[in-house]
């Protein structure tokens, strides 16, 4: 099978689904392929067929003309995949081997916690994408870290941070990142010294002081960034910032 990426100078799309997958394929153009729901198995003719695991927060890069697949390793998986000529992806592309992986700038991760959010028929995913290629172009993927929790805990606090009223089930979000629960809770505890649901209560804070700064009242606040009332936000502020959120809105915090 050959892709072509025809006289555009680049292209992307979202893909997934729990029977994702590809047969042996080659483009002519590079290819940056990142997992964003449930971890993604690819292989490479250059690496002799064997199957490698790619989860939410890392990347993996392929140049043209080198064969490979790739498919679904998790229920819902989700990825997004740019195709662009190699010199828009210079910085990312290995010197040997035809393809390289390794955790995303943490730089993109926002950008790209924003796009999840958006349907595909969305204009403004268009406009994303455009923004995500001219990013990418900026700057190199990094070596793939030794530590490979760090990028994970990394993508996860950015997932939470682009979406601060989501309903963040710590079963979802560990199948999304393509981990178990108890890993993904140690990880976070060994990262960030607190648990999951404190980081978030932090980062609601964080939120909902932005907007009391900016002249919103408590009710309002607290129903942005998924909090079900003024009293408990007022609880999360005490806890998380010392002070009342009135404090946060007359700008003496």
């Amino acid at each position: 099978m050959y892709f072509s990426l025809g006289h555009t100078d680049w292209a992307a799309t979202t893909v997934g689904g729990d029977d994702y997958a590809t047969d042996w394929h080659v483009h002519d153009c590079a290819m940056l392929l990142m997992p964003r729901a449930g971890s993604l198995r690819f292989a490479l003719d250059s690496r002799g067929r064997s199957e490698h695991v790619l989860r939410p927060g890392e990347a993996l890069v392929v140049t043209a003309g080198v064969g490979h697949r790739t498919r679904a390793g998790a229920a819902g998986h989700q990825h997004l995949v740019l195709y662009a000529a190699d010199g828009k992806l210079a910085g990312w592309l290995p010197r040997s081997a035809g393809w390289r992986a390794g955790p995303l700038p943490p730089a993109l991760l926002p950008l790209l916690g924003y796009r999840d959010s958006l349907r595909r028929s969305d204009e403004r995913a268009r406009l994303v994408d455009q923004l995500i290629l001219a990013e990418v172009a900026d700057q190199g993927l990094p070596a793939l870290a030794r530590d490979h929790g760090a990028a994970l805990v990394r993508a996860v606090a950015a997932h939470l941070a682009a979406e601060p009223a989501g309903r963040h089930d710590l079963g979802a979000l560990a199948a999304r990142f393509g981990v178990s629960r108890r890993h993904l809770t140690r990880l976070f505890r060994n990262h960030f010294n607190e648990g999951i649901g404190a980081h978030l209560a932090r980062i609601r804070v964080d939120a909902a002081a932005r907007r009391l700064a900016a002249g919103a009242d408590v009710t309002e606040a607290a129903g942005a960034v998924g909090v079900n009332s003024p009293s408990h936000l007022a609880r999360l502020f005490r806890r998380h910032a010392g002070h009342s959120p009135k404090m946060a809105r007359s700008g003496r915090s």
